[in-house]
């Protein structure tokens, strides 16, 4: 017996403005998505119950706190450096702790090559 190639549920449509559109077309059921994909998503991941925006907002800041620039995370995310430093940039208070040893860093390794060749 031949199978087919075709898979047994549609697929997205490409000429639709939105980025995830419900499987007929159209907005998605936000309660519904976050009943049968999000929360058991979140669960599965052995995390405690988490709304997508308390999700995006840890991974800015951790991201941040990390040293991901604002630009790779504004990229990443969707919208600008500005919005990034203003929205996830408040939760980091040792923030300039570590510009700082990133500076330090910078300037012994500056000094190191300096050394090595001359």
């Amino acid at each position: 017996m031949r199978r087919s190639l075709r898979p047994s549920t549609p697929s997205p449509r490409l000429d639709t403005p939105l980025l995830f559109p419900a499987q007929r077309g159209g907005y998605l059921n936000l309660h519904n998505w976050r009943r049968d994909e999000w929360n058991p998503a979140v669960r599965a991941a052995g995390l405690e119950h988490l709304t997508p925006y308390a999700m995006r907002h840890a991974y800015a800041a951790f991201g941040i706190a990390a040293g991901v620039s604002l630009f790779a995370l504004a990229r990443r995310m969707g919208t600008s450096v500005e919005q990034i430093d203003k929205t996830y940039g408040h939760p980091l208070p040792d923030a300039v702790d570590y510009e700082r040893g990133l500076l330090d860093a910078f300037d012994a390794a500056s000094d190191a090559k300096e050394e090595a060749h001359g």
